[in-house]
């Protein structure tokens, strides 16, 4: 996918520009796309180990390096912590048992999305422009993540598509935000990025009113804290310089 879209993000960047990056702070539009791996601690900790992220945002930044943008990121990770919701499936050589009478082959994975509204502002007292520097983030939104069951071949008939919603664990909640770290904008406009740390605290709350292997809700209040290392590829969108036309 990456493949095919390089190209297109290589010309829109290249685009002869009315704006002088090089010797003046610009406003411009900007989006990115981001990779992020993190780690959890509170009450996530218990629950996942560590994830990947991979996200999309747009937004503005003003000349005064003022920067607000709107995020969505989607976590996925294969270290789930809590296995027990499906240890009363298990026979005694810890089997679950398929319809075919086979020993079932199933997925645990932990699957989540963040939504955010941002606000930051780029200090340039390093890079090679004042469109680049120090840059901090605050950030509010929503946090949701779950427990994802695959039941590879749908074989495992307590486990189908529609008794999912009865282990998942789904949760969500209010979350709050920081990034820090360093953007950079090229003179040429084609290498912009940034990378940095990020943390997230989310203040959710579980949303099942049943869990089978717990024979009732799993509704209980939690704070799930996030920090990881974040890179993101920035796509700004420069003014197109006007075309001038000579009459004799």
């Amino acid at each position: 996918m990456i493949k095919f879209l390089t190209p297109f993000f290589f010309f829109l960047s290249l685009g002869i520009t009315a704006q002088n990056i090089k010797d003046s702070c610009i406003s411009v539009p900007v989006f990115s796309f981001s990779y992020g791996h993190q780690f959890p601690f509170g009450d996530l900790h218990n629950r996942f180990g560590s994830n990947n992220n991979v996200g999309f945002s747009g937004g503005y930044k003003l000349k005064s390096n003022w920067l607000f943008e709107f995020s969505t990121d989607f976590i996925f990770g294969t270290n789930v912590k809590d296995t027990t919701i499906v240890d009363h499936l298990q026979n005694n050589q810890n089997w679950i048992i398929n319809q075919l009478g086979e020993e079932g082959i199933i997925l645990i994975q932990q699957r989540g999305q963040v939504f955010s509204f941002k606000a930051g502002k780029v200090f340039d007292i390093i890079g090679p422009n004042q469109n680049s520097g120090l840059i901090f983030k605050l950030g509010v939104g929503w946090l949701r993540h779950k427990i994802r069951v695959d039941n590879q071949y749908n074989r495992i008939p307590q486990l189908s598509q529609e008794n999912l919603v009865y282990y998942d664990r789904l949760t969500s909640g209010l979350q709050l935000s920081q990034f820090i770290g360093y953007q950079h904008m090229s003179n040429n406009r084609l290498t912009n990025f940034y990378f940095g740390f990020d943390f997230l605290q989310g203040f959710t709350k579980g949303r099942r009113d049943y869990q089978i292997d717990l024979m009732g809700p799993a509704n209980e209040k939690r704070i799930d804290l996030l920090w990881g290392i974040k890179f993101g590829w920035i796509v700004p969108v420069f003014r197109q310089a006007p075309n001038d036309f000579y009459l004799n």
